[in-house]
């Protein structure tokens, strides 16, 4: 099933952007993005095809295909193969299809219209300085502490763990050894940085206020009995435009797109003709 599924995957990518084609250019610092990669009957895909292809992904999972390019590459004569036999036996005329192709034709020209109009949303240096200063609450850097966890089932298992980190075991090691929680514990049991609030009661109750490099006592919480270990904290304060400038720019460009998008639909919808018979849908 799992090697379905992949070949799906690549066949859905390759036939996205065989309608689309390959108009954008690829980066001309790349060589022989002619060159024909695969052959099937009468199609030939090059390598600025697959590169196009490619960068629809993340940087981490292209590095993945290219370690595997021959799986890869199969993949995408398999799907060649399946697609050319489906327009042989004329399933593309099929009035479903046909049906499902105008939807999605629908959708992306909707998509690439939003997404021109939001593009053209810009801000000056002094346009983010002065939504900054009208909104400094909301870039404030809030209270936040970095921890280490041990998961345990009961409490005596959780007081056991205290008990070998007061001797001395190094936390990680315990975390490893002893914790539950599969989803930090081959870390050493390093949970991240949280701001005030994110956290359980319990455990924020006694995070904020645990010495830096302590263990705690045993604190229940809904996924078991956690023994904590603080290894920072950073109290709240003012921030600084140069220090927050990428996340104000986020920030206000969502919002003037949002504000863009709403007075988009109010034009559109005041300049047409628009009826809903609510009640005729059951």
């Amino acid at each position: 099933m799992k090697k379905m599924g992949a070949l799906i995957a690549v066949i859905l990518l390759f036939g996205a952007l065989e309608a689309g084609g390959a108009s954008k250019k690829t980066d001309p610092s790349m060589k022989d993005m002619g060159q024909v990669v695969i052959e099937v009957n009468e199609k030939k895909i090059t390598l600025e095809e697959i590169e196009q292809r490619l960068k629809q992904f993340a940087p981490a999972v292209r590095i993945r295909i290219r370690k595997n390019k021959g799986r890869f590459l199969e993949g995408l004569v398999q799907g060649e193969l399946l697609y050319q036999e489906a327009i042989r036996q004329k399933i593309g005329e099929s009035p479903d299809i046909r049906k499902r192709i105008a939807r999605l034709k629908r959708r992306l020209v909707i998509e690439e219209f939003l997404k021109q109009d939001a593009e053209a949303v810009g801000a000056s240096e002094q346009q983010l300085r002065d939504f900054f200063l009208a909104n400094k609450e909301r870039f404030r850097r809030r209270e936040a502490v970095t921890l280490a966890h041990i998961v345990l089932k009961t409490e005596q298992e959780a007081w056991d763990a205290v008990a070998e980190l007061r001797k001395g075991t190094p936390f990680a090691q315990v975390a490893r050894e002893r914790s539950i929680f599969e989803g930090t514990r081959d870390s050493g049991g390093m949970m991240g940085t949280a701001e005030r609030g994110a956290l359980d009661k319990a455990l924020e109750d006694v995070a904020f206020k645990l010495p830096i490099g302590q263990p705690s006592n045993p604190i229940r919480t809904s996924v078991g009995w956690q023994v904590i270990r603080v290894l920072e904290r950073v109290g709240a304060a003012d921030a600084k435009f140069d220090d927050v400038k990428d996340d104000v720019k986020l920030v206000y460009s969502e919002l003037k797109r949002r504000e863009r998008y709403e007075a988009l639909l109010r034009r559109l919808r005041e300049g047409a003709k628009v009826k809903v018979h609510a009640e005729r849908f059951k």
